[in-house]
């Protein structure tokens, strides 16, 4: 890839969402096909943003956001929430599980003890070792937000940032506002080439996700930016395959390598 350094960049990349599998204690229960686990999840995120040959450290799973949502803290369960660690219903509200079944207590608490706790242990792990000086938490998102979404039906841009973070009643930044807008300039400058997709190139802190992990991890002293690539610039007829869920890896590569020009570019004007 254009651009790599020998020396890998002290930056952590967080990835929560790009996984496709069911998690072995309740696979047969699931109502969702895996097209729907397919689409529910951030596709393509753990090819897009596997940046382990040139950051520091990169976290991600395996496991499905639909079982284990690794942005949700450990605490919002039912009745609690039905949108939180383990949902109910698909971002399009169908749903989840079989009729009359949801995982009881001592179900949810293996799959946390085995899926979700090693997954922020090890960001903490990897944090403490004060080697990383950038987190960017990577994620792919629909074009137009789906129903359960801070944007419901709402186009969206190529590229959404997000420095913005919940403190108790207060608002406080991950990252200063100029980071924000160099990221994004620096997206802006990747895709510019990026003739076929109409809507705008990039736009910060709208939407607002509130995801747990910037909420979590954002408030230290390493800045912070929660990166998402709009699925428009992948999943469509010219790369993706619906029935067998394929994508063209050239096309990946591609993009991969967009985005880490836009990252390397951004670090090297503000590190």
């Amino acid at each position: 890839m254009k651009g790599a350094m020998d020396k890998k960049l002290p930056i952590l990349i967080i990835i929560p969402h790009g996984g496709y599998n069911i998690p072995e204690e309740i696979t047969g229960y699931e109502a969702v096909d895996r097209h729907e686990v397919f689409m529910n999840s951030d596709v393509c995120a753990n090819d897009l943003f596997d940046f382990s040959a040139f950051a520091h450290a990169c976290v991600s799973t395996h496991i499905s956001r639909l079982f284990i949502d690794l942005d949700r803290s450990y605490l919002e369960v039912p009745p609690v929430s039905n949108n939180g660690v383990i949902k109910k219903k698909t971002l399009n509200l169908k749903d989840v599980f079989s009729e009359d079944f949801f995982p009881d207590e001592m179900a949810i608490s293996n799959m946390l003890r085995r899926y979700y706790f090693p997954f922020h242990e090890s960001i903490e792990k990897i944090m403490k070792s004060g080697k990383i000086r950038l987190i960017i938490e990577c994620h792919t998102i629909f074009p137009v937000g789906p129903e359960l979404s801070p944007d419901p039906w709402m186009p969206r841009p190529i590229v959404h940032l997000e420095n913005r973070i919940k403190e108790k009643e207060s608002e406080l930044l991950s990252c200063t506002m100029e980071m924000a807008r160099g990221l994004m300039e620096a997206m802006e400058k990747s895709f510019s080439g990026e003739k076929e997709n109409t809507t705008e190139k990039a736009r910060i802190n709208n939407p607002l996700f509130n995801g747990h992990i910037l909420n979590r991890f954002g408030s230290g002293q390493v800045p912070m930016i929660r990166l998402s690539v709009s699925r428009s610039l992948f999943l469509n007829e010219n790369y993706f395959n619906y029935e067998f869920l394929k994508i063209d890896e050239y096309r990946i590569k591609k993009l991969k390598a967009l985005i880490w020009e836009g990252i390397e570019r951004f670090y090297r004007k503000f590190f």
